[in-house]
């Protein structure tokens, strides 16, 4: 028996597909196993599950990694291992061509520049080391396409990252940028396309011509890379841009949306959010209070439109088709998928959300987050920075998610900052967080 290539669990046995191989002569002399892919794993005769090798690779069930179960109405969820590095964030720059009244400028005072070249060979040989590469998504807090070496850069990461995305406001993509990163290997373009992005004269940005320009570009390089994504930032202003642009696919070559909240960094922009309710809600059991509502599928029309609104507006648990529509807030997103921030100078901090400090508004009130960093790659390597006992602890810390809630109360001074809240947690507290409430989302 292979002694290393199990992990025991309260409810199952995962193991590593080696520990069959090494059993010569017991087990795989009488079994004839299940041919496998990544859609199914199978239970051998000891009651144990294997999953297939690619999947573990990319969940990082490694040899005795813990892993977190839970429970489902019709199955089980496996969250993967805290320890587990799957994701990139990379900030080439905070600096932007844009001066947008929704950015997190409005709100900070540090100081801004680009990436070194020194700082991303130490960003690259870290990457080099890892045991599992990552997917890496150029981004961050400034506009990518304004670092002056963003083709090369991407050339680069493209060697050592499974996945590469980049995020921008569309605007620099000129043909040639756009011949490039199609060229460098990018995976995926995601474009901000919404009608708050505005230039240095105030003007409303509209980034759909140079989504349409990459899709003519692609078939002329008969090249089926980068995918093409929107973001847009849901405001009472935009929402109605938000059905045409889905209508409108087809044409500019998208295959993904993701509509966002807005975080309000100026108190002007509070009265522009779209979420006042849904932070009001809270995700519970069924109980005669908010008992559980179960939906078909079902047509949107002028019959059922109102009616269904209604049903959704309530606190109640919620589900279409079996798949429900109240999932457990205080989920971070960037611990679930395994996910690292390193910034233009080469800090590395958690999540995006604690990438830089700001003030940013919680039911009109300011709330000042202060930046949080564990290690910068100038001074020690990738994997020794995610490997810190302090930054794991952490990351276990948010994945019990045993924080204040502070998006459903927010009425102490506590809630004003997240150095400490009220369930005695010290610096960094998230229980503030609208990532982890599912308001705010990235790509």
């Amino acid at each position: 028996m292979c002694e290393y290539c199990h992990i025991d669990g309260a409810l199952w046995k995962l193991y590593c597909i080696h520990e069959i191989e090494c059993n010569v002569g017991s087990t795989t002399s009488e079994v004839t196993l299940p041919v496998q892919d990544d859609l199914h794993g199978y239970v051998d005769p000891e009651g144990r599950i294997v999953l297939p090798p690619e999947m573990r690779a990319r969940l990082g069930l490694l040899p005795a990694a813990e892993i977190t179960l839970e429970e489902m109405p019709n199955g089980i969820s496996l969250r993967r291992p805290i320890t587990h590095l799957a994701k990139l964030y990379l900030e080439p720059t905070n600096r932007c061509n844009l001066d947008c009244r929704i950015c997190i400028r409005n709100s900070w005072d540090e100081a801004q520049g680009d990436m070194s070249e020194e700082t991303f060979a130490r960003l690259l040989e870290g990457m080099q080391q890892l045991e599992y590469k990552p997917v890496v998504v150029f981004g961050g807090f400034g506009e990518p396409l304004f670092h002056p070496d963003i083709v090369e850069m991407v050339a680069r990461v493209r060697q050592v990252a499974t996945r590469l995305e980049l995020i921008t406001n569309g605007l620099l993509l000129s043909d040639q940028m756009a011949r490039d990163l199609i060229r460098a290997g990018l995976n995926m373009l995601w474009i901000s396309a919404d009608a708050l992005h505005t230039g240095a004269n105030g003007r409303p940005s509209n980034a759909l011509a140079s989504i349409e320009n990459l899709h003519r570009l692609r078939f002329s390089l008969h090249s089926q890379s980068p995918e093409t994504g929107i973001v847009m930032v849901a405001t009472p202003a935009n929402m109605n841009d938000f059905p045409d642009l889905l209508r409108k696919a087809a044409r500019y070559g998208v295959s993904r949306y993701m509509l966002t909240n807005m975080l309000p960094y100026t108190a002007e922009m509070c009265n522009q959010t779209l979420y006042g309710r849904a932070l009001d809600r809270v995700a519970s059991r069924p109980t005669p209070m908010s008992p559980s509502v179960q939906l078909p599928r079902i047509d949107w029309n002028e019959q059922t439109v109102n009616p269904l609104a209604q049903v959704l507006r309530t606190r109640h648990n919620v589900s279409i088709h079996g798949a429900s529509l109240d999932l457990p807030g205080g989920r971070c997103p960037f611990i679930e998928s395994g996910a690292l921030t390193i910034s233009w100078d080469g800090a590395v901090s958690p999540c995006l959300g604690l990438m830089h400090g700001h003030v940013s508004y919680l039911y009109d009130t300011p709330r000042a987050v202060t930046r949080y960093v564990i290690g910068n790659i100038n001074d020690a390597a990738l994997e020794e920075i995610w490997r810190n006992t302090d930054h794991l602890a952490f990351r276990q810390r948010v994945r019990e998610f045993d924080f204040s809630p502070c998006t459903l109360c927010a009425s102490c001074e506590m809630a004003e900052s997240n150095e400490e809240d009220c369930y005695g947690n010290t610096f960094p507290t998230c229980g503030g967080c609208l990532w982890a409430w599912g308001v705010i989302q990235c790509p």
